[in-house]
């Protein structure tokens, strides 16, 4: 029966090589180079077996890792490919959508970065101001299939979330227009069928989550496949999920995570970093007599990528040779020294108040708003600041910690603390909004039932840490056993809740009409994590980028009184428990002598995921 395969890549991230630069070290795991690798065997595999072979990449490309940020901030030469780009194309990428981190550099960086692309790049749902399309909608491609009478035509269109609007709000203005996902590809799919094409195949920046649709969703993979007929295969992304396979989707109606279907069609969502390939075999059926091509059956897998084998095959050491020297500025970039520090610098504990790193993050971007509002009436407002762990574990895994020694600091250092291109800028918010900030943060905690028996765990498991603001300048309580107010995706689910009790500004109760300025970043402001909403008014944003920041604080610190010691923490806690509660707090197998003296805590050795747990009692 004739054939077609289709593999995919999403959420790589700039990860071209298997290098961690945060730790500066190998990492055989990850990187397009060991992607490459599977994907030449991938492909190797389906043409013995007479199939024909699709390669596409799902976007979030070009950001992500130091190697992204080094060329992003350089920018590229007028003759210059992104690294990326020409790995992909070294693979024989056949098309690909951008995602939502593209636009983290800037608009014109974007387009010169695909603008190399020699395989066609599509999006169906951004558009420039004027109406006129950032990219082509769709492509036509055409492939000779054994068994077939003529050659197949493969539609393939993409979409990326609408909220690139708001999370590059500062980087982009007004220049762009994003229409809805779903709408945008009811339109586009039958487009794709009248200009001839057989097969329609969507490249879906989004992940999966469960209805009803409202519109504008972030992840609306699910809502595409049930709203707009005609699709034959999806590819997600966005999530840094695995599907099929897994307990993440499997109770959301409509999904079958075993076989890797939403509502019917064909799905596959493949990790991240080049974890994962997405692959979906397609047998086709010629229907006569009118000629056309459909889908007979499908079956979707979700392949693990090998470690990189030494020596390196063909594919992944073409990609090797294409990256050499930008690997070798970013090594020399991220290993340049900052600075030095006294006691370690790590997020195991954060979540339980040992949060220095949190602390340094906000001092530094305070400094820098501070200065940069001098002898304006934004300096009369009192000065807060907002920072979150970004590698806390969680959906990151147990060796997704940062995890700093002792001595002296790198780069490499500061980007672990703070590894995303985001600007600092400054928001005005009312004491009633500084409560909706906190309360969408203490959505981390799990809630602890007092009446429960047996261990129950602390954290959500599902939350980013990176939404996990906490705010210098503030006391306050936060307490687990009262019901979260907002889920992770930032939506109200009790309305009533209040986790955050005695926050208190200089010594005093906030009113609810205090008025303060926030130091925070332009993710954050651009409705990011749907903090407020995601309605805040931003009254200050700059240019220089968080971690610039960080490294200009880190340095004036080294001048003033020498190596960090991190000494200042933020002023909040958490409430008490009640007597008996068993809770297990989960952190990175890194933490033991770590523990802070000032935290009851009993190790109860590693969990099945590889997480250290222990017993929290509250403080001594």
């Amino acid at each position: 029966m004739p054939r077609l395969r289709l593999i995919a890549t999403s959420d790589l991230h700039a990860h071209a090589r298997p290098w961690d630069y945060l730790a500066d070290r190998p990492d055989p795991r990850h990187g397009l180079v060991a992607a490459g690798a599977a994907i030449a065997a991938a492909r190797a595999e389906a043409e013995a077996a007479g199939a024909a072979v699709l390669l596409v990449d799902n976007g979030d490309l070009l950001q992500g890792a130091a190697l992204g940020d080094l060329v992003g901030a350089a920018g590229l030469a007028p003759d210059e490919t992104h690294p990326m780009i020409a790995g992909l194309a070294a693979l024989g990428c056949d098309a690909a959508t951008p995602g939502n981190h593209e636009f983290n550099y800037g608009l014109p960086f974007m387009e010169a970065s695909y603008g190399g692309a020699p395989f066609p790049v599509v999006c169906a749902n951004v558009a420039r101001r004027d109406g006129s399309p950032l990219f082509p909608s769709f492509v036509l491609l055409e492939r000779t299939v054994p068994g077939l009478p003529r050659r197949l035509r493969i539609g393939v269109t993409g979409v990326l979330p609408p909220q690139i609007l708001m999370w590059d709000k500062a980087l982009l203005g007004d220049a762009l227009v994003v229409e809805d996902m779903v709408d945008a590809l009811a339109r586009t799919v039958p487009d794709m069928r009248a200009a001839g094409a057989d097969l329609a195949v969507v490249l879906c920046h989004s992940g999966i989550a469960e209805g009803p649709r409202a519109g504008g969703e972030e992840n609306a993979a699910l809502f595409v496949a049930q709203d707009v007929p005609g699709i034959d295969a999806i590819v997600c992304g966005h999530l840094h999920r695995v599907f099929p396979g897994g307990r993440d989707f499997a109770h959301i109606p409509g999904v079958d995570a075993e076989r890797g279907r939403l509502a019917g069609v064909p799905a596959v969502m493949p990790g991240f970093y080049g974890s994962h390939l997405g692959i979906v075999d397609l047998e086709l059926v010629a229907d006569e007599p009118d000629g056309g091509v459909r889908v007979a059956t499908a079956s979707c897998e979700a392949r693990p990528v090998p470690p990189l084998p030494d020596p390196p095959p063909p594919a992944a050491a073409a990609i090797l040779r294409l990256t050499a020297d930008v690997h070798a500025r970013t090594l020399a970039h991220v290993r340049r020294p900052v600075g030095e520090t006294r006691t370690p610098i790590d997020t195991y504990f954060t979540a339980l108040g040992d949060d220095g790193d949190l602390a340094l993050l906000c001092a530094a971007q305070a400094a820098f708003v501070r200065r940069a509002i001098a002898g304006t009436a934004l300096a009369e407002l009192p000065l807060l600041a907002a920072a979150a762990p970004f590698l806390a574990g969680g959906r990151n895994g147990p060796r997704g910690y940062t995890d700093i020694p002792a001595g002296p600091l790198a780069m490499r250092d500061l980007a672990a603390l703070y590894p995303y291109p985001n600007a600092v800028c400054a928001v005005r918010v009312t004491g009633a909004e500084i409560v909706l900030w906190l309360e969408r943060a203490a959505g981390l905690f799990a809630t602890i039932d007092p009446d429960a028996r047996g261990p129950q765990p602390l954290l959500d498991a599902r939350f980013p840490s990176y939404h996990f603001d906490m705010i210098q300048g503030l006391s306050y309580t936060i307490d687990p056993t009262v019901p979260a107010r907002f889920d992770r995706e930032g939506d109200v689910v009790d309305p009533g809740a209040r986790r955050v009790r005695d926050l208190s500004f200089d010594g005093r109760p906030v009113r609810e009409d205090d008025v303060f300025l926030l130091a925070t970043n332009t993710y954050r402001a651009g409705g990011g994590g749907r903090f407020c909403g995601g309605r805040l008014e931003t009254v200050f944003t700059a240019t220089t980028l968080v971690r610039e920041a960080l490294h200009e604080h880190v340095r004036d610190r080294a001048v003033q009184s020498g190596p960090l010691g991190l000494e200042d923490r933020l002023s909040w806690r958490l409430a008490d428990l009640p007597e008996g509660v068993e809770v297990l707090y989960a952190t990175g197998p890194g933490a033991r002598g770590r523990e802070p003296a000032d935290l009851r805590l009993e190790e109860r050795g590693l969990d099945a995921e590889g997480f250290r747990l222990y017993r929290y009692r509250g403080r001594r």
